[in-house]
């Protein structure tokens, strides 16, 4: 109507318009229908469970959504895993399936505390091992949606627990309904690239013992020839021979820091001195030349032994004693003075006494001399006390 105001200036007509079966369905369906409501994807539970042995492993995946769908893969290991890698292989293997067949939200259920923990972050993976496995791990959840993992108790995850346990212990060949997987390796393999070996002590004996070859040098070659025979190379290691004990492994110069530290401070360790540190290196079976110096300089650098050692506390050399060790045996004399002249003109003062007790002896004089101070010690001292032990006194006395 606002519309026709406006427009009623212009000589305009309007006429109905016929009736179209067809236009009349399409504005009705345009009327009447909104936008699509967004469907929330389906959200699969995961439950895996793994189990090892000696020389096997097995581990169950039970994938299934709210309307009844189920996916069961039961998978063996043909390489010797432990309890944590299996669990983590079998909710790698989880995830793959997941990630197979479209899923986008997942909900993963585990029986084991040390795998959920480590994924959700509140254990720390401090094994190598472990950690590549949470790297992958993580990185496959970044292909889903949404990924969340729980701990659940062992009595809620019975199925995956008794499959797992049968897929470790032998060939799943007679059940039919699940999907048999074979692992003939590990998902994560740890590939340690050995760093070459610093030349040592080592390298010359074994090479004449296995090429015969000695160094250029004259006096280096009869050495090696004659320490030689005390040597042995089995399966590639060098070993020293002795009389009266079993072979000892030697190792090299970066391998004796973890042995001594092991030894001294070990499980089995108490902080030894250095050379009972040296001998338990030999009965515990190694070798190596300067292991002697080697302990000992270990030893002296330890923190724990400097902290809590007993410290000798005498002195380094013999002290000079200040109390006498019994009356009258030491005397200290002292001369004294001048002093405003008295009666005699005297204005001197000759002062000894007795470390022991104190005691005081003392005389006026009127001249410093040789005489005098003798004649003192002879009239207040010798005569008294005895002839002591030992007189101290400065250059003037």
């Amino acid at each position: 109507m606002a519309w026709a105001v406006e427009l009623s200036q212009y000589d305009l007509q309007y006429e109905p318009r016929q009736a179209i079966k067809a236009q009349a369905m399409a504005d009705f369906l345009v009327e009447v229908t909104g936008e699509t409501p967004d469907i929330p994807s389906t959200r699969w539970k995961l439950h895996i469970d793994g189990a090892s042995n000696q020389t096997f492993g097995g581990a169950e995946i039970i994938l299934e959504n709210s309307i009844g769908v189920a996916f069961e893969q039961s998978i063996k290991f043909e390489f010797p895993v432990s309890n944590n890698q299996v669990g983590y292989e079998a909710l790698i293997g989880g995830l793959m399936l997941a990630k197979e067949i479209g899923a986008s939200r997942v909900e993963v259920s585990s029986d084991s505390q040390v795998i959920t923990s480590q994924v959700n972050g509140s254990y720390q993976a401090r094994d190598a091992l472990l950690q590549k496995y949470l790297e992958k791990v993580r990185e496959l959840c970044k292909s889903f949606e949404e990924v969340t993992i729980q701990h659940v108790p062992r009595e809620r995850n019975t199925r995956a627990d008794l499959l797992s346990k049968l897929a470790s212990t032998k060939p799943g060949t007679g059940n039919r309904s699940l999907i048999q997987g074979l692992a003939t390796e590990p998902a994560i393999v740890m590939c340690t690239a050995q760093a070459p070996s610093l030349p040592s002590w080592i390298d010359p004996i074994s090479r004449y013992l296995e090429h015969a070859k000695t160094p250029l040098d004259q006096k280096e070659a009869e050495a090696i020839k004659r320490e030689a025979p005390k040597y042995t190379i089995i399966q590639g290691q060098l070993y020293k021979r002795g009389l009266h004990q079993t072979l000892l492994k030697c190792l090299r110069p970066d391998q004796t820091d973890y042995v001594l530290r092991e030894v001294h401070e070990g499980c089995c360790g108490h902080h030894i001195g250095g050379r009972s540190l040296a001998r338990k290196i030999i009965r515990a079976g190694y070798y190596w030349p300067t292991k002697m110096s080697d302990a000992q300089k270990f030893v002296r650098k330890c923190k724990k032994c400097q902290e809590n050692a007993n410290f000798h506390k005498t002195p380094s050399e013999e002290l000079s004693l200040m109390m006498a060790p019994q009356s009258f045996a030491q005397w200290g004399v002292d001369l004294l003075g001048p002093f405003p002249p008295g009666p005699g003109q005297v204005k001197y003062l000759i002062v000894a006494i007795d470390y022991y007790t104190n005691w005081v002896e003392a005389e006026p004089l009127s001249s410093i001399s040789a005489a005098n101070c003798q004649k003192f010690m002879w009239k207040q001292v010798v005569t008294r006390f005895g002839i002591p032990e030992a007189v101290i006194s400065d250059n003037r006395t």
